[in-house]
């Protein structure tokens, strides 16, 4: 799918008032991306009942202005979203971690993910006047080769940190991106 077949004009929302629609949105995507494969925090298969208690979860550290949501929307309806978790030590404040990233698995190709990060990029600099970003990323998922692309370098591996069932642990990749 290409750009071109996107409908609406993206927009980027930062922070968000938090509704009861909101979370609902949030939550019918997270378990879409799950569902289509994607590795944004659950393994598939998954429920709104499920995944809806830690939407909510995310979205009070947001309400406090803990965390920083920001999220794509095409007219009304979110297609992308992820969270920069802030740190609690007072000297690990320069940085934040980006958290379940995801773009709507319709849009997938649609260059969705890549204007999601740039985004990212901007509040990251300009509103929160931040010096780097840091993720984690399952291993065997090829989410790695997007982030490298987008600037993020590999700092360190946790194995078999991540059970997918039984019999499949995946490595949790730490990735890193000075913004300064």
């Amino acid at each position: 799918m290409s750009s071109s077949t996107l409908t609406g004009e993206i927009g980027v929302l930062v922070d968000p008032p938090v509704t009861a629609d909101l979370v609902n949105e949030m939550t019918d995507l997270w378990v879409r991306v799950t569902n289509a494969g994607g590795s944004a925090g659950f393994v598939a298969p998954v429920t709104v009942p499920e995944v809806r208690p830690t939407t909510v979860s995310i979205l009070a550290r947001v309400i406090d202005g803990t965390d920083t949501l920001v999220a794509l929307t095409e007219g009304e309806t979110i297609v992308g979203w992820c969270v920069l978790a802030s740190n609690d030590s007072p000297p690990r404040q320069g940085w934040r971690t980006v958290r379940h990233v995801q773009v709507d698995p319709d849009r997938q190709g649609a260059g969705l993910g890549g204007r999601l990060l740039a985004a990212v990029d901007t509040v990251a600099r300009s509103v929160l006047a931040l010096e780097a970003l840091s993720l984690k990323v399952r291993s065997g998922t090829g989410a790695e080769e997007f982030y490298l692309r987008h600037g993020f370098v590999e700092v360190g591996r946790l194995p078999q940190a991540v059970k997918i069932s039984a019999d499949d642990y995946r490595d949790d990749i730490i990735m890193w991106r000075r913004l300064r």
